[in-house]
């Protein structure tokens, strides 16, 4: 876009990304097409008009239009639907956790997702409210429009442009719809204003009328090509063949046809397609590609599927690396163009039909960058499918000593849960990896473990599914287990055992007539304290420690019984594992108890037990992810009589319904055993 083009005026800036606007586009119940009260003068005075006269944007009942306002991400998806009528195919739902069904942006924001041109963030909101910048706006509008520029952009302050907006800035400036300022900035991080947007949109839409129709399309050319906008200058989104049938829902002045097509909206030209009102005899089905992305134990499974007999042909490419397939004879994609997988080593799956090939659809399938690539396999159990198999991988190992601590690091593309336990003759420390395969590349994968005694530490395939890690420490040892990004990385600590011949009491509160708390939906709470820990006390005998339990099954034992049977067996530490209650059934978290008062028996004791408590409650937290309600001093018995080191968990509430399902499911009780043997493990050890 030259400079002659950026006047004062023309301070609007690009529109559309991942974002969206509010009622004051296509909701407000009042339209002033005749003028508004504060347009009088303003550079984009004219666009406004044409948009309120297109139908996809008015003013507020006052009279004004508030040129300047920032535009939230619920009023710009409200605002890009109206303009290129985008609409839900279902009905509203809780997608994220601040869209509620009843809100009245519910299904813009609902439609711009199925749409594929919004997305929400990872911590599962959509931030309606939250206002778009200008570059968050070019994402939104190029994904629409399925643009994307590789041209350098000449901005002032083109560095301070993010690298994945890049790409949209660039088209949309190389198509005119996005320009910078007059200083020659572009302002990326500025938020789009009211009058911007409707300059962008209507620059979007080519100045052409668009007019709602309801009709069906039958080509008539042997091929013909489908865009993502009305006009040639638009990006390819696939092609059709004579005797298709469309569904039209929208008109341009230019007479092209806004059609159905894959799921998503594309635009045919209108004359190369007779016109019918009501659906024309049907013809055989064209050729068709469906692409689908599943999960079996172990794996992640991209199928391609061809409704007719087809040779596919595939190559792997590098930089980025990619595996390209391609599917001859295909006129119509009945699955998302792109697919965001982000697992097994897979970012993406991108299904193009590439200019100069007509007929033939190419599917590719984009790959992490690591050190080690992703390995996969490609099948073709049958005639019209092919599968390409990516099991879930280990493919980094590193191994470093740090002072007497002998740290392992592991890397997969999916999170690394394990089961961890103990071997002896020799004595060895083994952690199995289920649903994963070793890369090739680390198959007899070994480092010395000398820490201090001599040892080895070693990966191999145990089994098909297995991955085995072994570590050999003939004086035994002890470890703690940090997963990071996302569990996708695990980091082992091995530290020679000052747990051998250590001892622990579990204290499972309530039993046998004494229930505890009791839940909304009947969940007992002994049942829950004695399934925790039985599961902790599996952990704790696997690193070596011996376990005492107060009770092992439906048993009630007075308070001061379960006191008395840990200062027999001369424990080392004693936990006591219950779950909270509150009358406010909107109370949760995960609290941890002690008791050492300076002038009381276990007084001397204070700084340790205060240890304990914080080691317990850093661990669950983190494992568990409720909220944090603290440390706490109480005077319980089995706190008071202990004369060792003790502690008293409540892990979550049970009066809280949400939590009790929690409570209740086995894989949450295993989180909070392990997260309680951690702890225990942190205290004895570091």
């Amino acid at each position: 876009m030259g400079r002659g083009f950026l006047t004062p005026a023309a301070l609007f800036l690009f529109f559309l990304g991942a974002v969206v606007l509010s009622c004051f586009f296509a909701i407000t119940p009042l339209a002033f097409a005749g003028g508004f009260a504060d347009l009088e003068g303003h550079w984009a005075a004219g666009e406004i008009q044409k948009a309120v006269a297109g139908g996809y944007l008015k003013g507020y009942p006052d009279g004004t239009f508030r040129p300047d306002r920032a535009v939230t991400r619920a009023e710009f998806v409200t605002l890009v639907n109206a303009a290129f009528h985008v609409k839900s195919t279902q009905g509203a739902r809780a997608l994220f956790k601040d869209v509620k069904p009843e809100d009245w942006f519910a299904r813009e924001v609902q439609a711009a997702l199925e749409a594929g041109y919004a997305q929400g963030y990872p911590d599962g909101s959509f931030k309606p409210q939250k206002a778009v910048t200008r570059q968050e706006a070019a994402c939104l509008l190029a994904r629409l429009l399925r643009l994307e520029g590789r041209e350098s952009l000449g901005f002032a302050d083109a560095g301070k442009i993010e690298s994945w907006a890049r790409p949209a800035v660039a088209a949309l400036v190389s198509k005119g719809i996005l320009g910078g300022y007059p200083d020659g900035t572009f302002r990326p991080t500025r938020s789009i204003t009211r009058a911007e947007a409707a300059v962008m949109v209507g620059r979007a839409r080519g100045g052409q009328e668009i007019t709602p129709v309801s009709v069906y399309l039958v080509v008539k050319e042997e091929i013909v090509n489908i865009r993502s906008g009305p006009g040639t200058g638009y990006p390819l989104l696939g092609q059709v063949r004579a005797g298709d049938v469309l569904r039209a829902r929208a008109r341009s002045s230019s007479n092209w046809y806004e059609v159905e097509f894959q799921g998503k909206r594309g635009w045919i030209a209108g004359w190369l397609v007779q016109v019918y009102e009501a659906p024309p005899p049907s013809r055989d089905e064209p050729s068709t590609l469906e692409v689908k992305v599943g999960r079996e134990p172990g794996r992640l499974v991209v199928t391609l599927s061809v409704n007719r007999e087809a040779a596919c042909k595939w190559e792997e490419k590098e930089n980025p690396r990619r595996l390209t397939v391609t599917v001859p004879g295909v006129t119509v994609v009945r699955s998302p163009l792109e697919i965001d997988v982000r697992e097994a080593g897979l970012e993406q799956v991108v299904t193009r039909f590439p200019e100069g090939e007509a007929g033939a659809a190419e599917v590719e399938l984009l790959f992490e960058e690591n050190p080690l690539p992703v390995f996969y396999q490609v099948e073709t159990p049958a005639a019209g499918e092919l599968r390409v198999v990516i099991p879930y991988q280990i493919l980094q190992a590193e191994a470093a000593l740090e002072g007497e601590t002998f740290l392992i690091t592991l890397r997969g593309t999916a999170p690394l849960a394990y089961r961890a336990f103990t071997l002896r003759s020799p004595r060895r420390l083994v952690f199995d990896f289920s649903g994963f395969v070793l890369h090739p590349a680390l198959l007899g994968w070994k480092r010395e473990a000398n820490f201090p005694e001599p040892g080895e530490a070693r990966l191999g395939q145990y089994q098909p599914d297995v991955v085995r890690l072994v570590v050999e420490a003939a004086g035994g040892a002890s470890f703690t287990a940090e997963p990071r990004a996302g569990a996708r990385e695990l980091l082992i600590r091995i530290r020679i055992s000052g747990l051998a011949g250590r001892r622990v009491v579990l204290d499972p509160g309530h039993g046998g007539r004494d229930p505890g708390a009791i839940g909304p939906s009947g969940i007992r709470e002994k049942d829950v304290n004695l399934a925790i820990a039985l599961l902790a006390a599996e952990a704790l005998r696997e690193q070596g420690l011996e376990v005492v339990l107060t009770r092992d099954g439906d048993q009630e034992v007075e308070l001061r019984e379960r006191a008395d049977k840990a200062n027999a067996s001369q424990a080392d530490v004693f936990v006591s594992i219950h779950a909270n209650s509150a009358s406010n059934a909107a109370v949760g978290g995960t609290g941890t108890y002690t008791y050492a008062p300076p002038d009381t028996t276990p007084g001397p004791e204070r700084e340790v037990r205060l240890y304990l408590a914080r080691l317990l409650q850093e661990e669950l937290v983190r494992a568990l992810g409720l909220r944090d309600a603290g440390i706490f001093e109480a005077n319980f018995a089995v706190l008071r009589y202990t004369a060792m080191p003790a502690a008293l968990v409540e892990v979550a509430f049970l009066s809280n319904p949400a939590e009790e399902q929690l409570l209740a499911n086995p894989e949450f009780q295993r989180q909070a055993a392990a997260a309680i043997a951690r702890g225990i493990v942190r205290f004895l050890t570091e």
